[in-house]
């Protein structure tokens, strides 16, 4: 097969990988500016469809790689080992990005898991430019606060809203620090019927936000102490005395 066929049929099988359409010698041309007539394309189009590389669907349409087609490509591919090499590279770092995501958002969650248990409240997490994660659902809704179901749906239509605004609720708040907002010195107008406390943390190299939110009659002094630890782990004042 001639240089200028293999150019061609690689970009028709990156055209229909592209737009899983037939594709015209117009289209290639257009698409990939080749220095070539319109006409020189029809008619190597033709020729690789009447050597199997290529069909057509309908007569009047453009055309579409066969298996004979793809392997031919994937042939080629497998000997531009350097092209392989630099996607191998990429695909490697997007795999340890993924384990090291995984890794951070079981800890998160474990963290928040615990923080739950220990304070009988909801609490939610999330990390820089990345999804909210919610533990401790039951103990929230179980809080005598929770009279009635009509109060529980209102509880869980406030919640939804903290999830979209978590980012705005921690704003302003420094790494290590954080705000405690009871009723209404909350600046989220549907969680001025809780009391909530904001922290903003160091989470493996992330920037992290952890939202605690129970009634108004949560154990203020109980739930302080523990977001203050869980944002200064470190901080002296928390060791044990010898």
């Amino acid at each position: 097969m001639t240089e200028r066929k293999e150019q061609i049929l690689e970009y028709v099988i990156m055209e229909y990988i592209r737009t899983a359409q037939p594709v015209s010698s117009f289209q290639l041309l257009k698409q990939y500016n080749l220095p070539y007539s319109s006409a020189t394309i029809r008619n190597e189009l033709y020729e690789l469809e009447q050597d199997g590389y290529l069909g057509q669907l309908h007569t009047s349409s453009g055309r579409v790689p066969t298996d004979r087609g793809y392997r031919h490509y994937v042939n080629r591919l497998l000997a531009r080992q350097e092209l392989l090499r630099q996607y191998a590279t990429v695909a490697h770092k997007l795999m340890d990005d993924l384990n090291r995501m995984n890794e951070i958002h079981i800890q998160l969650k474990q963290l928040l898991t615990s923080i739950a248990q220990e304070s009988q409240n909801l609490t939610m997490g999330k990390l820089s430019s990345d999804m909210v994660f919610e533990e401790g659902m039951s103990h929230f809704l179980s809080q005598p606060y929770f009279s009635s179901m009509e109060f529980v749906r209102e509880a869980l239509d406030d919640l939804e809203d903290v999830r979209h605004h978590i980012d705005e609720i921690g704003r302003g708040i420094a790494r290590g620090g954080y705000e405690l907002y009871i009723g209404e010195e909350n600046p989220i107008k549907p969680m001025q019927k809780y009391s909530v406390i904001v922290g903003r943390c160091d989470f493996d190299g992330d920037d992290g936000t952890i939202v605690m939110i129970g009634p108004k009659s949560m154990q203020y002094a109980k739930n302080i102490a523990l977001i203050e630890y869980v944002l200064n782990p470190d901080n002296e004042t928390y060791d044990e005395e010898e």
